[in-house]
This record gives C-alpha cells, sequence and structure tokens, in this order.
C-alpha cells in the first residue's frame, strides 16, 4: 500500500475489532442518530435494485441496510480490518451475495474495472476528510459511475457552531476555532478497549469538496448533519440532555438545507451529480 495511506489504514486496523463497540448506536447515541439520517439519504437517493460502491465502508453498518433494502454494494476501505469486518458482518447476516468487501483506498478506485458502471456511489462520515488524492477519486468516479448517477458524501465541515460555541463556553479559543486552519492534522479514533490511535484529516466545506469533484460532477443538494445536535465526542451531554435536543431536532430538519445553514455542521452532506 502507498506510504500516504499507511497510517490512516494502521489505525482503523488498530481499532476494527472494538469499532462497533465504540461508534455503533449502542456505544454512541449521537453516531446512531447520524447514521439513520445518511441512510434515509442514501435510500431517498438510490432506489431498491441499485448497484453502488461504497468508499469507506469502515464495519459495513450502511452497507448492510442497504443490502436488506435491495440493493447490491461493493464495500472498499483503506484499512484491510475494516472490509474484513464488512464481509464478515455479511457473511453472518446472509448478505454475502449483496455485499462484497475490498481494501482499496478511495484515491486508487481507478484499479478497479467492474463490468457495468455502477448506479451510484457515497462516502460517509468523513472518509474524503482523510483522502490526500480527491481528483484521483473525482477521476476513478467519471468512469465507474453512468451518466447522471449521483455521489453521495458527509465531510466533516469546516465550521460547526455547536463545537465553536462549546470551546468558547469552556474557555478554548484554540478548539473552538481549530477547523477554520487550513491544512492536515491529527484527529484521535478511539476503541472501547482503550486503544487511542490517530489519523490525517483535513476539513472541508461544500465549496471544497464541489470545486473538486468539478466540472464532471455539479452539486445538488447540501445539508447540515448536524447543525443543532452535538457532535459525536459530546455523547455524553447528547444523551443527558436528550429530551431537549428530541426538541430540536424538528428545527434542525426545517434549517438543515437551508441557506446559510446547509454550509455548517459537524458534517455536511452533498449530492453530487455526474454531469
Amino acid at each position: 500500500m502507498d506510504g500516504e495511506y499507511l497510517q490512516t489504514a494502521r489505525a482503523f486496523d488498530a481499532v476494527a475489532g472494538g469499532y462497533d463497540a465504540a461508534y455503533g448506536p449502542e456505544g454512541n447515541a449521537v453516531m446512531g442518530w447520524l447514521r439513520q439520517e445518511s441512510v434515509a439519504l442514501l435510500q431517498e437517493t438510490f432506489p431498491p435494485g441499485s448497484r453502488l460502491l461504497e468508499i469507506g465502508c469502515g464495519t459495513g453498518e450502511e452497507a448492510l441496510v442497504l443490502a436488506r433494502g435491495g440493493r447490491t454494494v461493493l464495500a472498499t476501505d483503506v484499512s484491510p480490518g475494516m472490509a474484513a469486518r464488512t464481509l464478515a458482518k455479511a457473511r453472518a447476516a446472509g448478505l454475502a451475495d449483496r455485499v462484497t468487501a475490498l481494501a482499496l483506498p478511495a484515491g486508487r478506485l481507478g484499479a478497479l474495472h467492474p463490468p457495468l458502471p455502477f448506479d451510484g456511489a457515497y462516502a460517509s462520515f468523513g472518509g474524503l476528510n482523510c483522502e490526500p488524492d480527491l481528483a484521483g477519486l473525482a477521476g476513478a468516479l467519471v468512469r465507474l459511475l453512468r451518466p447522471g448517477a449521483a455521489f453521495v458524501c458527509s465531510v466533516m465541515a469546516r465550521c460547526c457552531p455547536f463545537e465553536i460555541g462549546w470551546f468558547l463556553v469552556h474557555g478554548r479559543p484554540r478548539a473552538a476555532f481549530r477547523r477554520l486552519r487550513r491544512g492536515w492534522r491529527p484527529a484521535p479514533v478511539a476503541s472501547p478497549a482503550g486503544v487511542r490511535v490517530t489519523v490525517p484529516v483535513r476539513y472541508l466545506s461544500v465549496k471544497d469538496v464541489a470545486t473538486a469533484f468539478a466540472p464532471a460532477f455539479a452539486l445538488d443538494r447540501a445539508l447540515s448533519l448536524p447543525l443543532l445536535l452535538p457532535p459525536p465526542y459530546l455523547d455524553d451531554l447528547f444523551r443527558e440532555r436528550r429530551a431537549l435536543f428530541s426538541r430540536l431536532e424538528g428545527v434542525e430538519r426545517r434549517l438543515r438545507e437551508r441557506w446559510p445553514w446547509r454550509l455548517f455542521g459537524d458534517h455536511v452532506a452533498l449530492v453530487l451529480r455526474k454531469v
């Protein structure tokens, strides 16, 4: 594997065994909410019968849900450990005919030669923030997707109002505005076994992503994910104030596709359409 991907692959390999316990619905309630919203967007975008390419599959949670709904998924991840977990879960669920998994970095998807173009592709929860070669990915998707196909991605945004407010209230201005600083920085990934590793990430705006995939892809939709709810690392706060945040969910859904709110959040989800 290329050296630029090795650190990320090793980090996620190290936590693959405990990832579901740390970030699954039982381990992290915010992440469970985010996954539910992400899956709903994918189901809305890709009808049953679609042949899909997943980029950064993690342990395969979204691939399994989509497969149960009648879609087929080729799931890829830079981490061999994550790809192996996805494949094992698909077999255990009786979905091996609908979900296959490969260890392959996003920027090297040009190595794929499917017999038919995919009906769509998706990359959820910051996979693109770890990818150093967005141009290579865009070029590969041009070849791999049929005309008019959608590419759905959610990226860690450059401006998260909740995070800014939280850290300012707690006297940490540098942390409050950390995402606004350009360039790569280490981000921690935790597992319940206490393993702490970091991966290099860069925060991305809607404009950053749209520009990276233009002119072959045009921006169709953008929505905050989430805007008013806390990021996953504040899961304890989310659980303690669940009634409050439940009341905010309706406001969240009314605002998240409106300008300028759709540009902000812990993550921002984009639907790009191949021209």
